[in-house]
Order: C-alpha cells, then sequence, then structure tokens
C-alpha cells in the first residue's frame, strides 16, 4: 500500500487527472448544429399539432379526485382505514377488549389504560 504513495500509483494518477481538467472537450460545430436543427423540428410539430389532435384528459372528475388522493394505492389505504373504523365503531369498545386478549394475551381493558396523569387536568396548563 505504501508503493502507490511514493510516485509510481498515485502521483502518477494525479498528473493524468491535472492534464484531463486543463483540457476540456469542446463539442463540434456540426453536432451542435444537428442538435438545434432536430430542437427545432420538434418545436415545429407540436406546435402545427391543432389542439383537437392532442389526447384529452380522460376521467373527468373521479380521475381528478383520485389523483388529487393519490391514485389507487392511497384510496385503498384509505377504504381500508374507512372499514376498519366502521368495524370498530359497530362493535364497541367492550368487544374489543375481548379480541385484544385473545391475540395479545393481555388480561388488561384495552380501553381503560389513562394516557393523562393523574390529578387535575387543569394543573397541566400552568
Amino acid at each position: 500500500m505504501t508503493d502507490m504513495h511514493n510516485g509510481n500509483g498515485i502521483d502518477a494518477l494525479e498528473g493524468v487527472f491535472a492534464a484531463a481538467r486543463q483540457t476540456a472537450p469542446e463539442p463540434s460545430a456540426a453536432f451542435l448544429m444537428r442538435v438545434m436543427a432536430e430542437a427545432e423540428a420538434v418545436q415545429a410539430a407540436r406546435q402545427a399539432a391543432p389542439a383537437a389532435a392532442r389526447p384529452a384528459a380522460r376521467g373527468g372528475r373521479l380521475a381528478g379526485l383520485m389523483a388529487l388522493v393519490g391514485g389507487w394505492p392511497a384510496l385503498g389505504g384509505m377504504v381500508a382505514a374507512a372499514a376498519t373504523g366502521l368495524w370498530i365503531g359497530f362493535i364497541g369498545g367492550e368487544r374489543i377488549d375481548g379480541f385484544t386478549a385473545v391475540y395479545l394475551g393481555a388480561s388488561d381493558s384495552a380501553s381503560a389504560v389513562s394516557l393523562l396523569p393523574e390529578g387535575d387536568l387543569f394543573a397541566l396548563m400552568e
């Protein structure tokens, strides 16, 4: 590894890189003319196409709403969350305690968890 630092490896590469940095390649005039001609042809073709020939936006209001939400994946997540909320609202909190006891192995009530400290709530605001 020390042989590379004594002028045989890294120092030789540094000289090559310095020479490459001094001579930056320039594109030829013929290449630049071809690029400009192609760009002008594309612009002219787009301006010549009538608005009726361009494809119209499809779907109407529903497609616009889905694009606003984030498409099918986001809409699927929203439907799953709504279905879960309806299910929890339908069966009630007492029956959820039974499900959590079965799946989590806990005997405590999930709805009886207090997230606030004991005491007066307004004392926390002071």
